[in-house]
């Protein structure tokens, strides 16, 4: 049987449906995609909707991740044992796409930068899953997964899921209410196949990056104090709201909470600096000759008022031996990043080496002369090295000049490391 999906490198939708069929052993030959192709006639004929996971079968084109992952795994234990848990397998499926997962779009996409947070929409959405985890913290006290004792799809799918809100979401505090809920996700997320896929979990110390929207930590008690608010009598109320004359007014607690305080970024307040990282943008990537652009770089680089660096990411025992589940991480790694940081700094990042021992490090340029605070933010941080260069010492300009210069995938070095994949933080 001919299996191809078609996907883009690192959607996890498509990825919960490889794992699924490399522990099925059914063999599904990956289609990658670039957001570009989704629009050309060609997909659209296979998927008017422009969306992906695809999978192309002998008997015809399915889409919807769900019933993709059913159609790959029919008829083994993963869809269920009988008929019973077949329809308690969808029960899971459906729990997640439909209680889970709006909530968390309201929560995660923001962390991403594709729209502002909104600090109402996210401490509701932030209570939705408290106590919908809750449900699942009960369920799990009395099952191994979520069928009984049979890992089934429906882990798979729900585990694609947690790893977004262990990432980013629920910090140490949060996690330590989900005893049951953590004992079955790393039971699931452990599992090779697994791993290969989505990597391992980088479990954030605190809410990514701080959340700052209303009540994250205490949602449910931010409702209180507003039910208490609502039922008092009208006239009591007005009395609350108007200030004494003498008295500078004062705002309700759950005011305040909905108003954060505009942070100060830690770049502004540096000393004026010659070099300007927008112009440098623009000259380097419009260029043809990208080598002789460093010719002119060292002579307009301000090392008082910016730095260059080299980033590593410091691997796990295991890691490194499939490539599309490091290219994966490494492009995570960078979407990651406080989008604002990009004002400050540019970079090339990617994936060198050969399978089974791949690297991901990049050259970087940022303002200031030390580590910012928002890498420190980033949920990765203590997995990364970070080596300062000086670009007063040609051999330090040299292995800089050589991350940047060296981008034909799969045939440039890098420090003898073939560049595999790459990547710009711009």
């Amino acid at each position: 049987m001919s299996l191809k999906l078609n996907y883009i490198s690192g959607n996890p939708r498509a990825n919960k449906i490889l794992v699924a069929a490399q522990l099925a052993n059914v063999d599904v030959t990956s289609q990658l995609l670039e957001w570009k192709d989704l629009e050309t006639p060609e997909f659209l004929a296979k998927n008017p909707l422009g969306k992906v996971p695809v999978l192309e079968t002998p008997e015809g084109v399915l889409t919807e991740s769900n019933a993709i992952l059913q159609y790959v795994v029919r008829g083994t234990p993963l869809v269920g044992a009988n008929e019973f848990q077949q329809a308690k397998v969808k029960q899971w499926l459906d729990f997640a796409a439909g209680e889970i997962e709006p909530s968390l779009i309201q929560l995660l996409l923001p962390v991403f930068g594709h729209f502002p947070i909104n600090p109402t929409q996210a401490t509701q959405a932030h209570a939705d899953l408290d106590w919908k985890f809750k449900v699942l913290e009960a369920h799990l006290a009395n099952n191994q997964y979520l069928v009984g004792d049979q890992l089934t799809i429906a882990d798979i799918n729900l585990a694609s899921y947690f790893q977004g809100i262990f990432t980013f979401l629920y910090g140490e505090d949060d996690r330590v209410k989900l005893v049951n809920i953590l004992r079955w996700y790393k039971q699931v997320t452990e599992l090779p196949a697994f791993l290969n896929l989505f990597g391992r979990t980088r479990y954030t110390k605190k809410p990514f990056p701080a959340l700052q929207f209303a009540g994250h930590a205490h949602g449910h008690e931010h409702h209180e104090k507003k039910e208490k608010k609502e039922k008092q009598p009208q006239q009591q109320q007005q009395k609350q709201e108007k200030p004494k004359k003498e008295e500078k007014p004062q705002k309700a607690d759950d005011e305040e909470e909905e108003k954060p305080k505009k942070q100060v970024c830690e770049f502004d307040t540096l000393p004026p600096s010659t070099f300007n990282i927008d112009d440098w943008k623009r000259q380097f990537l419009a260029s043809k000759d990208q080598a002789a652009e460093f010719q002119h770089f060292w002579n307009v680089f301000d090392s008082q008022g910016w730095s260059i660096w080299i980033v590593k990411y410091i691997k796990a025992e295991g890691e490194g031996k499939v490539l599309i589940s490091f290219r994966n991480n490494c492009n995570g790694f960078l979407q990651r990043a406080d989008p604002h940081f990009k004002k400050w700094a540019f970079a090339i990042h990617g994936v060198y080496g050969d399978v089974p021992n791949l690297d991901i490090s990049g050259a970087w340029i940022w303002r200031g002369t030390e580590v910012p605070q928002y890498l420190k933010d980033h949920p990765t941080f203590e997995y990364l090295q970070l080596t300062k260069l000086d670009a007063s010492k040609p051999e330090d300009r040299a292995l800089f000049e050589e991350y940047w210069t060296q981008q034909t995938e799969d045939e440039s070095k890098v420090q003898g490391q073939t560049a595999r994949a790459l990547y710009y933080f711009r």
